[in-house]
């Protein structure tokens, strides 16, 4: 008994909010399938979306930010600010969306492109569930640029990095692969392999893209 009620809470409650009916009936069509996953609200635009909150506060809402009547960017504010223990997932056709930024500074938890796989939102939808952020690889770029422009920097990474640490950091941001890091720091790469590890796990992440999206939340980064 106490093994089912251990698995009944483990299960991610999920909504989908997508305007374009074969894409969200897909999507629901392929989460339901995942064990740990119930969906628990299919709509069509913003303003269905908050009228089913009233109803139904599901973990984590899979937003599409171009709809009528209200679009995504609109709705996850609206959802923040009345519900803040829902996190919300926002999804694009685009990976030069003009929004990126706006949704996380709002309180998006993650930002996914829609021609992605499906592993990829439902890895998304469990590390959000999990209390990480996550972004797509193909709009790490724009997040990062977007948070340099906008963003004050402080040095509250001291309390947790190394300097080196920081210095690796930066160049992940930059786009570096290991072996470039390696040749900028004028390090091997078996020591870039080992100062990333000690980053994901001080960061408690899993890879670079979420260690770079922490470190521009916590305004670590650059200008």
């Amino acid at each position: 008994m106490e093994d089912a009620a251990m698995n009944l809470t483990s299960v991610i409650q999920v909504g989908i909010a997508d305007d374009n009916e074969q894409f969200r009936e897909t999507l629901r069509d392929i989460l339901q399938y995942e064990s740990d996953m119930e969906i628990v609200g299919v709509w069509r635009h913003g303003a269905d979306v908050l009228l089913g909150l009233e109803e139904v506060q599901p973990d984590i809402v899979l937003l599409d930010i171009n709809m009528p009547f209200l679009n995504g960017v609109d709705t996850m504010k609206r959802i923040h600010e009345r519900y803040p223990e829902v996190k919300v997932i926002m999804l694009t056709m685009h990976d030069d969306d003009g929004y990126v930024l706006e949704t996380l500074r709002s309180g998006a938890s993650g930002y996914l492109v829609k021609d992605g796989s499906a592993s990829d939102i439902i890895r998304a939808i469990r590390e959000v569930a999990a209390g990480r952020a996550i972004v797509h690889p193909q709009v790490t770029h724009t997040v990062i640029s977007q948070f340099q422009n906008y963003m004050e920097l402080n040095e509250s990474w001291k309390e947790i990095l190394t300097e080196r640490e920081m210095d690796v950091l930066r160049e992940i941001a930059n786009g570096k692969s290991n072996d470039e890091i390696g040749k900028t720091l004028h390090i091997t790469e078996k020591t870039v392999k080992n100062h990333i590890s000690s980053i994901f796990q001080k960061l408690e992440v899993s890879d670079r893209t979420q260690a770079v999206v922490i470190a521009l939340k916590r305004r670590w980064l650059p200008t």
